[in-house]
């Protein structure tokens, strides 16, 4: 009978930890004051590992290592109830939350100002997002599915990305495929067309976007097609 009891303890622990592993983390974005190029993050982690370690990167897409912690205001953590939770600093870009095993709600703000491909951009015009620069990953959970949502998106702004989802929010298999996800945020013109892998969109932000997109479209159908062929 205590054999009995104790194999059905431990079905019931797999079981749990099985669905702590699918339960997804959740990230919110907040467009919080595109004047001061402020955008604020909440993680959600869910119950299970009493402790996380948490990383912001130091690369993307470059060959070289990129200080986005430079750009955090601050952070804090949570648990469920919003009670505050030890968070220490063990560099520069990481750190680690303990008392965590019933969830944990990490919160940071970013100083948004960086323009280019390669940046993150958040102004009265639009918001542009390399995410790498903003988004905090949980180490034990990289590998895992994600729930990414925006917020206080101003009235008329869309959104593109390459993430699947519905409107601003989204579901991402891990977050490597999150952060090699751009986001354009804005007023922005868009054409799509369709080549021999499937369908293209080309979102572009740009005064004149109507002949811009004229004069850049074949271009890119070409190499599409010599790409595919």
């Amino acid at each position: 009978m205590a054999r009995r009891a104790a194999f059905l303890a431990v079905i019931v622990g797999l079981l749990c930890s099985l669905s702590q592993a699918q339960t997804p983390i959740r990230y919110l974005v907040r467009l919080a004051n595109s004047e001061r190029h402020l955008i604020q993050v909440t993680i959600d982690i869910p119950p299970g590992l009493p402790t996380h370690e948490l990383q912001m990167p130091v690369w993307n897409a470059l060959y070289q290592v990129r200080d986005f912690s430079q750009y955090m205001n601050w952070i804090r953590a949570t648990d469920p109830s919003g009670h505050t939770l030890p968070l220490q600093q063990l560099n520069a870009s990481r750190w680690r939350v303990t008392g965590a095993e019933h969830g944990a709600r990490i919160e940071y703000e970013m100083f948004s100002n960086d323009s280019g491909s390669f940046g993150a951009e958040l102004n009265a015009h639009h918001a542009f997002l390399n995410l790498a620069e903003v988004l905090v990953y949980v180490e034990d959970a990289r590998r895992g599915p994600l729930q990414i949502e925006f917020s206080n998106v101003p009235a008329g702004w869309k959104i593109a990305s390459a993430l699947e989802g519905e409107r601003s929010a989204y579901q991402v298999q891990n977050y490597d495929k999150l952060v090699d996800s751009p986001v354009e945020i804005g007023t922005f013109a868009e054409s799509d067309f369709m080549g021999t892998c499937g369908r293209y969109r080309v979102v572009l932000d740009s005064h004149g976007p109507a002949e811009t997109l004229s004069k850049i479209i074949p271009p890119i159908q070409r190499i599409v097609a010599e790409a595919a062929r």
